[in-house]
Formats: C-alpha cells, sequence, structure tokens
C-alpha cells in the first residue's frame, strides 16, 4: 500500500494535518506514506515518523516544473492519494497521478478530480477538520494534539541560541509573537507592549520574541513602547529550533500565527489573540491551558476586510489578555 498525502501551505495548515498523519498510519502500519508540501513547511514533517518520504514543490513553479511533478508522482504509483489542501493544483496532481483512490474537498466544479469528496465542517478545530477526509474512507480519527517533531541538534542549538541572548538556566522565559503577515491577525502592538512590561514587573519573567525573516520591525516597534528589556533580538532560525526554543519556556503569547501551533506542539501554555479567523478554529477544544480570545463585533461570519476598522482586534482590551495570562500562571503554578 503506497499513500500520498498532500497540503501545501501554510504553517499552520500543515500542523494541523499532523493528527490525521497519525492517524492513516495506525490505520495502514506497513504503507508508504509520502507528504507532499512547499517550504518552508517541509521542516515540520522532515522528523515525522509517520511519514516514509517528504516531496517538496514550491509556490509559483512553471507549467513546465508541474508536469515534471506529475510525472515523479505518476512513477510512484500510488494506491490512494488524499489532497488535504484541494486546490486546483493538487486536484490535478491528484487526478494526474493515475492512483485509482483519490479522495479532496468538495467543489462544484473540481469533483470529477476525485473518486471520493469530503465536505469539512464536523469538527470545528482545524486540527480535527482534515477527519472528515479520513472518514470516507473508513479510516478512524486518532483526536490528540498536533505534532512538531525535531531532534536534539534543534535542542542543542536552541540552548546556545539562548545563552548567547543572555538567557541564564533557571530564568523564567515567555515568549511572545507580536507578528502576522495579514493586517487582521494584528493585535494592537502597544498593547503587546503593556502586556510584557506587565509579566517582567508582576512575575520577574524574561521575555523572547519570536519572528520570522522579514517580521522584524514587529518587535521593534513593541520595544520601543516598553518600560522594559527584552532578551535581544537574534538572527533568522529555523522552525524546528524554534520548536526547541518553546520547550525552554514556561508559555507563549502571541497572535494567531505560525509560531502559536507551534508552541502548543510542544506543550507550553499559550495565550494567543484572534482577529478575522474564530478561535474555537484553531485552539485545541477541552484544552485549559491553550487559550484563544477573540471577540465578534457581530461580523465574523460575514467579514467585509478591510472595509471595517478591525474592531474585532481593536475590542479586545490588554487587562483581558493579562487576566489569562495569570489565570494559566495560578492554575499550572508556573512562576
Amino acid at each position: 500500500m503506497k499513500i500520498l498525502l498532500i497540503q501545501l501551505r501554510r504553517i499552520g495548515d500543515v500542523m494541523m494535518c499532523t493528527p490525521a498523519v497519525r492517524s492513516v498510519r495506525k490505520a495502514y502500519p506497513d504503507a508508504v506514506i509520502h507528504f507532499l508540501t512547499e517550504p518552508p513547511a517541509d521542516q515540520i514533517l522532515q522528523y515525522n515518523p509517520h511519514i516514509d518520504k517528504l516531496i517538496t514543490f514550491k509556490k509559483n513553479k512553471s507549467t513546465f516544473e508541474k508536469i515534471k511533478m506529475i510525472l515523479r508522482l505518476r512513477n510512484e504509483k500510488y494506491d490512494m492519494v488524499i489532497d488535504f489542501h484541494s486546490n486546483p493544483t493538487t486536484g490535478w496532481f491528484s487526478l494526474l497521478s493515475g492512483s485509482k483512490k483519490r479522495i479532496g474537498e468538495y467543489h462544484k466544479a473540481r469533483r470529477f478530480l476525485y473518486t471520493k469528496t469530503a465536505k469539512p465542517g464536523k469538527y470545528k478545530y482545524a486540527g480535527y477538520a482534515k477527519f472528515s477526509f479520513l472518514e470516507t474512507v473508513c479510516i478512524t480519527p486518532d483526536f490528540g494534539k498536533i505534532e512538531f517533531f525535531i531532534s536534539e541538534k534543534e535542542r542543542v542549538a536552541a540552548s546556545n541560541l539562548l545563552s548567547t541572548l543572555g538567557a541564564q538556566k533557571n530564568d523564567r522565559l515567555i515568549t511572545v509573537s507580536p507578528v502576522s503577515r495579514q493586517p487582521y491577525k494584528v493585535w494592537p502592538l502597544d498593547r503587546f507592549a503593556k502586556v510584557c512590561d506587565y509579566i517582567i514587573e508582576k512575575h520577574n519573567a524574561k521575555i523572547l520574541f519570536i519572528y520570522g525573516p522579514g517580521e522584524e520591525h514587529f518587535v521593534e516597534d513593541v520595544k520601543s513602547m516598553m518600560n522594559n528589556d527584552t532578551l535581544p533580538l537574534y538572527p533568522p532560525i529555523s522552525l524546528a529550533e524554534t520548536r526547541a526554543v518553546f520547550e525552554k519556556a514556561v508559555m507563549h503569547i502571541g497572535n494567531d500565527n505560525g509560531p502559536m501551533h507551534i508552541a502548543i506542539s510542544s506543550g507550553i501554555p499559550t495565550v494567543a489573540v484572534f482577529g478575522k479567523p474564530s478561535a474555537a478554529g484553531w485552539t485545541p477544544p477541552n484544552s485549559n491551558i491553550n487559550i484563544g480570545i477573540d471577540h465578534d463585533p457581530g461580523c465574523k461570519k460575514n467579514c467585509v476586510y478591510p472595509e471595517c476598522g478591525l474592531e474585532c482586534l481593536k475590542s479586545i482590551k490588554t487587562e483581558r489578555v493579562i487576566s489569562e495570562i495569570n489565570n494559566i500562571i495560578r492554575r499550572e503554578a508556573l512562576l
């Protein structure tokens, strides 16, 4: 049995596939399982023990490169393709792979590309939404946390980085990620500054900002509005090294972004602020340590962004976020 799973992008979406990947492996313990994705999301799966081979396909490739990928997939002779992404490109990849069993999301214009289609919506949490695809072929869902496996190499790199930045072994480290490429996911930066100052002054914790290439300006703006010092900025690190850094932290605070999902996978408490997306859709259900904060001014289901004032974000007060942070600290005796 040879199976191809597809989710090209983004970091959060690929993270959300990991419970489904685990479910497929449990259903077919002896199968050969491949996963097709784009960089940098491939870093999330590079050590995943449920996957035998990672196949990468970079965004915006030419028609010639797409044809080469189709030929490569045909040569693999897959028995089943599960296309979690289900966009036009991956739909044609699925059809032209030659597999006789192809599962994708139902779409009126593309339903012919698959032999079975799913209608996600049964599960509110995105980490379980992929189970709708599996259930069409009678694969039992394995409910559990999202996963991001790393090696000892990344853990050593994270320890060395923190040491270089001036973090001590016994420091109480809280990571903060005020970044997002989407304006409708960015909580006002002055409020992040107030939260960071509160944590430093009230809980004597050290703050480490988490960001990716080109996102340094978010952090610099927050730091410019703070009254206290934080750990310094650092050169870009890999997603796996970021995952290792979270293992050294006692809590993560941030926007709804990739680092939030990586932090959740590490097992630490998280407090995340949500704008346009629903917190319930991207926060593990029934969790006491992974808290999603959002506000619906009445337009979330019929969002008109950018024809709005981002009231969904601006209505979330600093005090509410601090309250959730303190609740976790008291309940988990973190600090």
